[in-house]
């Protein structure tokens, strides 16, 4: 396993505790904190959005993730095979898209359809075209528990036209879509939502992680998810 992801003696805000762990390629791991505040200042310290109190929270530069296996040869990303030297850096001074995150409530722009939500960044930032887009879509859709008939009508939807797990859905597929090396999920994501879909949004992500990606989820209160907890 590759090392992709490190907090060394980092704390946040409202914490009263600095940590130090690495997370790693195939890895999916949960920090469980005490408090909904102390929470969400992690999450920003995780995602980048501000700076650790103390210590600081790097990322693995030019580790390369390993392709989708479901993606068509006619359809795969053109990259150059170049060596690419491998050095940690501090989440501000990384090049974006190294982060992905998954919101609470799926963080999904109001007027925009669930498609261009989840598709948009997609195109914008990693250069995707019309084909493979669809076809990850369609493969993770599948993964996360939408049933195919469906699929249509769900990414065509305003979200403020369907209900709290949908919602919650396309920010899971738009942090998904995006492949970065590493996700920050917040755990209440899970919350308010029925169980089969719960087995399938954690299936998904450990099978994301699988494909050489990492995953922490970042959770308040006791959270009944059996990946391995973070001391």
């Amino acid at each position: 396993m590759n090392a992709l992801y490190r907090f060394v003696d980092a704390r946040c805000e409202g914490s009263d505790r600095a940590r130090t762990f690495t997370l790693h390629s195939g890895e999916t791991r949960l920090l469980q904190l005490d408090s909904r505040d102390e929470k969400n200042a992690m999450v920003d310290c995780a995602i980048g959005k501000v700076l650790c109190v103390e210590g600081v929270i790097e990322i693995m530069q030019g580790e390369r993730r390993h392709k989708e296996t479901d993606v068509p040869p006619d359809s795969e990303r053109r990259h150059s095979n170049s060596p690419v030297p491998l050095i940690w850096q501090s989440l501000g001074k990384s090049r974006s898209g190294r982060i992905g995150w998954v919101a609470e409530n799926g963080g999904l722009i109001s007027n925009l359809r669930i498609w261009e939500n989840v598709t948009l960044p997609l195109w914008y930032h990693n250069g995707y075209e019309a084909v493979e887009t669809e076809h990850r879509v369609v493969r993770w859709l599948g993964m996360l528990g939408l049933e195919r008939d469906s699929f249509e009508k769900f990414m065509a939807a305003q979200p403020y036209s369907v209900e709290i797990w949908q919602r919650k859905m396309a920010g899971l597929l738009r942090a998904l879509l995006q492949n970065p090396p590493v996700l920050v999920v917040d755990a209440a994501l899970f919350r308010n939502v029925r169980g089969s879909l719960i087995r399938s949004w954690i299936e998904a992500l450990e099978t994301y992680a699988s494909e050489g990606g990492a995953v922490l989820a970042i959770a308040d209160g006791e959270m009944q998810l059996h990946w391995e907890r973070i001391a």
